[in-house]
């Protein structure tokens, strides 16, 4: 089977969850091929897209909440929304690309695809069946205009939030958030299979992360956090309590401002890296995870089976995200980092609150939903292939 996987550059989520997807049915044998359909306007215009969001949410984050909230207001009158009109031009693109390349499905990670998807349906355009990965925990503004054959959500507890957007419950598959096959191994890595040298098994790291865009409160955090780790190996050379040190592991994604920033302050103890490839090692090989409560990083985390404090949700999605997580006791939403964010790391450093919120994680997060999508779209695209 030939399979097009769809995805853009606003946040790294979105591509995340699209490349396990790829991943998992390039290694069942397909051929499958991956776009950003702004590609097909030029090479450029993907990048700017992306790199225009990504500046609104570093820089200008309450902006980008009320415009958030703004389409939820609009995405709830029954007309087509500037979004859906907005991506006419590059639906017509996307028209001749199909035209030219033969797909049994298409699947999509993105909101934008999906409109353009449902563009050509409303021009009678004979398209393969097609599925769309909601990588949030909500139903974000907008998703409910588009009309794809299938929908994957994060699991049963977001089924009612679609459903009452006006996602047909009959097209709703809750398998969860797929995520590549790395995160879902869930012993620590051995010392001998570590690859970087700052990994030391000897020691405990806390993993401080701000996603893809280095977004939310890292440098707060990493002050925070530098101070307590100060203070807790102290402790451990004077003997005042036993226990490994602690270490940080700080990645800024490609906030190079950011880095820059905490590489010249980094203290001892304290490890400042860029993008990575190597995030699941790092998650793996940490005893607690500080970030923001992005849809896929979030996923990763549970599948990883790392206890999660969640910090600076980005207004809008990442609200009911860390909502979702908190209510199931899968992490621990730390608002006010100044006055509770050490208090937090100390109740996760405790065994018996990490094996609870492990367990929460567990039984709320599907860590085999990469392999539950892509069997129903085998499922799919062979009985309609077989019609």
């Amino acid at each position: 089977m030939r399979y097009l996987v769809m995805s853009c550059s606003t946040g790294g989520g979105h591509n995340s969850a699209a490349h396990a997807v790829e991943e998992e049915l390039i290694s069942r044998g397909h051929d499958v091929d991956f776009l950003d359909p702004y590609d097909l306007i030029h090479k450029k215009l993907s990048s700017t897209v992306g790199g225009a969001y990504i500046k609104l949410v570093q820089k200008f984050p309450t902006i980008f909440g009320t415009v958030y909230f703004a389409g939820d207001i609009v995405s709830r009158i029954p007309v087509m929304s500037p979004v859906y009109f907005a991506n006419a031009g590059v639906a017509n693109k996307m028209r001749l690309y199909l035209q030219q390349n033969q797909y049994d499905g298409i699947i999509m990670s993105h909101l934008y695809p999906a409109e353009m998807i449902t563009m050509l349906k409303h021009h009678k355009v004979q398209l393969p069946p097609t599925f769309y990965i909601a990588t949030d925990y909500t139903c974000i503004p907008f998703t409910a205009e588009t009309e794809c054959d299938y929908y994957c959500l994060p699991g049963e507890g977001s089924v009612d939030d679609f459903v009452s957007r006006g996602i047909p419950r009959e097209k709703i598959k809750p398998y969860g958030i797929p995520v590549k096959k790395d995160f879902n191994m869930r012993k620590k890595n051995k010392s001998s299979e570590l690859s970087a040298p700052w990994l030391n098994p000897n020691m405990r790291h806390i993993l401080v992360v701000g996603g893809s865009i280095g977004a939310g409160s890292v440098e707060l955090a990493v002050k925070i956090v530098s101070g307590y780790i100060r203070e807790f190996n102290k402790k451990v050379d004077d003997k005042i309590i036993e226990s490994r040190k602690l270490h940080a592991i700080v990645v800024c994604g490609n906030n190079k401002k950011l880095y820059k920033k905490l590489y010249h302050k980094k203290a001892r103890y304290v490890t400042v890296l860029q993008a990575t490839d190597n995030m699941s090692e790092y998650m793996k090989a940490s005893d607690i995870v500080i970030s923001k409560p992005g849809g896929l990083s979030s996923t990763e985390v549970a599948v990883a089976k790392v206890p999660l404090i969640h910090i600076s949700p980005i207004p809008g999605c990442e609200i009911f995200n860390v909502k979702y997580f908190e209510a199931r006791g899968m992490s621990i939403y730390v608002k006010n980092l100044r006055k509770d964010l050490a208090s937090a790391i100390t109740a996760l450093l405790k065994p018996a609150n990490r094996r609870k919120m492990l367990e929460s994680q567990e039984a709320g997060i599907n860590e085999n939903a990469r392999d539950e999508w892509c069997d129903f779209i085998e499922d799919k695209t062979k009985s309609n292939t077989a019609d």
